[in-house]
């Protein structure tokens, strides 16, 4: 869920709470299957546009460094003249790429009438990663052909989803009346303009789901409304009704071909004994970084950072998430008694709890089995909500490529991010998503 000023770096837990810059990723175009939650429309900031000056930086530069496996090794830039052109760039790659690193293939998710969108992703990958062997993985388009039933289900429930979104609610405290305990307000929601109420909440710090969802004590408010000045206490809770029983929603059509299309890449890398680099074709990889001051990511960044979580990667690896956001190590939704030891690698990784997003990611051959065994008989849910809920359930060994910059109290971080497709998205969200699509429309009418 995007909370109320955008998808906002989190913040240190101190007594201070000094707010970090806006991350570097405001998703607003998230050709993912679903958002970070199941409905918030609040408005995001747009995706940063890369200047031209960054973009000139986002030429390839090859080095040994390039690959290095020490952090901290400098790269210089291999000017045109000494490259010229990819081939020799990638000549020059062939000895100083690892060996698991160089048989690494990309398939790009794409629909054939997108041509738009393929052209740009293959000239990012060309002249950012040339030492990467790509093609074009044709995607299921359920907005224009039946998806089998039998593959994707119609319908999901937010049951599973909802233990890690944000279902928050502000709802009236108000005993003794008829509408004491019912809704008044989703907390997400607090914080946009509104000419009909006006919301003060008790205490120094205002709540937000991403540093205080495992926070159990006590909220109140105050909301008033504008015309008449009556004011009503309200408390803040967990709508539990998206847990238990839950609530039935329709996969729309665009959701449908976006699992189908993951679910026919599974079958493809279960196939394959190397690793499988997928992609959506929203990808991005110039962008400016959790850190600011490291200056825009671009593919030398991606390059060496993706070679360093490689390398230290455990060598029963299921799926590694190269752009997220959510829970992980370090900051759990759920908090556990103990994280996963594994001090040689967090520095590059972190096991996953739940997070969203499937714009890119790297599935071996175990993974994909294990995605195809829990697909049987259908995916029944978006997709991103069933690959994290499955990670979350122990049964998918997940980890998080962190960017040099993310810290533990970063939301959305990792080393790519998403192009500015605002407005011109295939998929409709049936939850709502931060895009600001109606969940309504999507709700299964019980009989």
């Amino acid at each position: 869920m995007a909370i109320n000023s955008g998808w906002k770096r989190a913040v240190s837990p101190n007594a201070a709470r000094e707010v970090e810059p806006i991350s570097k990723r405001v998703v607003t175009t998230a050709e993912i299957a679903t958002p970070l939650s199941r409905r918030c429309a609040t408005l995001v900031e747009p995706l940063e546009t890369t200047p031209d000056a960054a973009k000139d930086a986002c030429l390839p530069k090859v080095t040994k460094a390039v690959m290095a496996h020490d952090k901290n090794a400098a790269a210089a830039p291999v000017t045109a003249e000494d490259a010229h052109g990819a081939s020799v760039v990638e000549e020059s790659l062939a000895e100083d790429i690892p060996e698991h690193f160089r048989r690494l293939k990309g398939y790009i998710i794409n629909l054939e009438r997108r041509p738009d969108r393929l052209a740009r992703c293959q000239d990012m990958l060309q002249k950012e990663t040339p030492w990467l062997a790509f093609e074009q993985f044709k995607a299921s388009d359920g907005n224009r052909n039946p998806i089998p039933e039998t593959e994707v289900a119609m319908t999901w429930n937010t049951c599973c989803n909802a233990h890690f979104a944000d279902y928050f609610e502000w709802v009236f405290d108000a005993p003794g009346t008829s509408f004491d305990k019912t809704p008044w307000k989703w907390a997400c929601d607090t914080g946009k303009e509104d000419s009909d109420w006006t919301f003060t909440e008790e205490g120094n710090e205002p709540w937000t789901y991403v540093f205080d969802a495992v926070d159990t004590s006590e909220r109140l408010g105050t909301a008033t409304k504008t015309a008449t000045g009556e004011a009503f206490r309200v408390r803040l809770r967990f709508a539990q009704r998206y847990v238990n029983p839950g609530l039935e929603q329709r996969m729309s059509d665009g959701e449908r071909g976006c699992a189908h299309s993951h679910l026919r890449m599974w079958k493809l890398a279960a196939e394959r004994a190397e690793p499988t680099l997928v992609l959506e074709d929203d990808i991005q990889f110039c962008f400016t970084r959790s850190d600011s001051s490291l200056g825009e990511a671009d593919g030398h960044v991606f390059t060496r950072r993706l070679a360093l979580a490689m390398q230290h990667a455990p060598s029963d690896l299921d799926v590694l998430y190269l752009g997220w956001s959510g829970w992980r190590d370090g900051h759990n939704r759920h908090p556990k008694d103990s994280e996963e030891e594994r001090p040689d690698a967090h520095d590059y990784m972190r096991k996953a709890e739940y997070v969203w997003t499937t714009v890119a990611y790297v599935l071996t051959q175990a993974g994909a089995k294990k995605l195809l065994a829990a697909a049987t008989p259908t995916i029944s849910q978006p997709v991103d909500n069933f690959m994290a809920w499955e990670a979350s359930q122990g049964r998918l060994n997940a980890y998080v490529v962190l960017d040099e910059g993310d810290t533990d109290y970063t939301w959305a971080g990792g080393i790519v991010d998403q192009f500015d497709f605002q407005g011109d998205s295939d998929i409709t969200k049936s939850d709502g998503g931060h895009q600001g699509h109606d969940e309504k429309v999507f709700a299964v009418t019980c009989k």
